[in-house]
């Protein structure tokens, strides 16, 4: 009787590349499971003000709790991927006009937008028309979706947070 041969730890050269290939599409679907349209729009607008994906991680509320490695994966992913960009892609086209909106709306801050809110003083009492006229002004520098009560709910976020140029 001749004793059992163990199975070889090595799989073939083929099966090797059937599995390889096998587990990229679970990979995919599992990673479109927590990131949902919204979420990779939100993400997209919010780099793309900020270019800083640690901001990101801090400041944006996203459907899951995402960790900062799990952001610059997805971040990579929509970039450098063709699959999964090509499907985040699809997805939000399909988004409807009302959720794009909302979902612009809680774009981040960038400096410069901040920088523009800061040279209005914390002593006046600027109304809509003082926003809305800085929003005429620098239409380059402001996110186009901001409207004047966008701008001056930030305002009053950053006077009540002291951080105006003309506050200690």
């Amino acid at each position: 009787v001749s004793a059992p041969v163990a199975p070889s730890p090595v799989p073939t050269p083929g099966l090797a590349k059937r599995m390889k290939k096998s587990k990229q599409p679970l990979q995919v679907t599992k990673d479109l499971g927590r990131w949902k349209p919204a979420d990779d729009l939100l993400l997209i607008n919010a780099v793309l003000q900020t270019n800083d994906l640690t901001s990101v991680h801090l400041g944006v509320k996203f459907s899951c709790r995402f960790n900062l490695r799990e952001i610059q994966e997805r971040w990579y992913a929509l970039l450098y991927d063709p699959i999964i960009s090509k499907l985040a892609c699809q997805a939000m086209r399909q988004l409807h006009p009302e959720a794009i909106a909302a979902i612009q709306s809680k774009v981040l801050f960038s400096k410069a937008e901040e920088q523009l809110l800061n040279k209005v003083g914390s002593s006046s009492q600027p109304t809509l028309d003082t926003f809305q006229e800085l929003l005429h002004k620098h239409p380059d520098v402001f996110y186009p979706s901001r409207t004047a009560k966008a701008l001056q709910l930030h305002w009053q976020l950053m006077k009540q947070y002291y951080l105006l140029d003309d506050q200690t």
